[in-house]
């Protein structure tokens, strides 16, 4: 396992406490919850390889509680959700492992870029979800489905931020479903893929259990009340409040990425 930062101090707790809380509460809002927690361990000193271990672990709990609140559209085409999911663990297990095999250099370079990416996804969420619509399938396409699945979720293994808008667009248009389907189908691939992840990265040692163990218990405290407030407060403006964050950390990143290589 990868040692603690040195300096593991009571205001490196708070700041882990305060990202954990609120990326399970930005998940059960708007999403997004990656966002915090990853560039939360990042500033405490954990590597980035760990950190995305380590967020991935922590994030988990949120997700079969959401995944649970969405059983009963589940219950219908289970032998679609059965190949996604088995096309999800299969796509998981070789970005995990990709991950791995990954120097802490290459992909400390890569964070800020992935962050971009995932932050732009996360931008033009609305968009993609309505051209979806526009567009969205009479009859459900597998071979497209099941590819579009497999990247993605490879792409979850490797790093996961901004995977579910990716997803709810495939499955709208390359799958007969409905919105709410859609969302139970995403919960319950993204749920899987960072299962099969956490899996791998923890029998490889490199997640930072002393962190992320009381770091799901935040995550999950957060979720719950997260998805009490769902019904007072507008996503949108907690969407906004991620992206602000999202952004600030990404140029952060770009900037000293930049600065590192001149």
């Amino acid at each position: 396992m990868e040692p603690l930062p040195p300096h593991t101090s009571f205001l490196t707790w708070l700041v882990l406490a305060g990202a954990s809380i609120a990326g399970g509460a930005s998940n059960a809002l708007a999403g997004g919850g990656m966002f915090l927690v990853f560039p939360a361990l990042l500033f405490s000193g954990v590597a980035p390889v760990a950190a995305n271990a380590t967020a991935t672990f922590a994030l988990i709990p949120g997700g079969y509680a959401s995944t649970w609140v969405y059983r009963d559209r589940l219950l219908h085409g289970w032998r679609l959700q059965t190949g996604m999911t088995l096309t999800s663990v299969a796509g998981a297990w070789i970005g995990s492992e990709l991950l791995l095999h990954t120097s802490e250099q290459g992909f400390a370079r890569l964070v800020p870029y992935l962050m971009l990416g995932a932050t732009l996804i996360f931008s033009f969420a609305g968009k993609l979800r309505n051209q979806a619509q526009t567009h969205a399938a009479r009859t459900t396409h597998y071979v497209p489905l099941v590819g579009g699945q497999f990247l993605i979720a490879l792409y979850g293994g490797y790093f996961g931020a901004g995977m579910g808008v990716l997803m709810l667009a495939l499955y709208l248009v390359a799958a007969h479903l409905d919105m709410h389907q859609a969302s139970g189908v995403r919960l319950l691939c993204g749920t899987t893929s960072n299962t099969v992840a956490t899996l791998v990265f923890a029998a490889r040692g490199i997640i930072q259990w002393p962190l992320g163990v009381p770091m799901i218990f935040a995550c999950a405290a957060g979720g719950y009340w997260g998805a009490r407030l769902v019904k007072r407060m507008d996503p949108e403006k907690a969407r906004v409040a991620i992206l602000v964050y999202a952004w600030a950390v990404t140029a952060w990143l770009l900037v000293r990425s930049f600065m590192h290589d001149r």
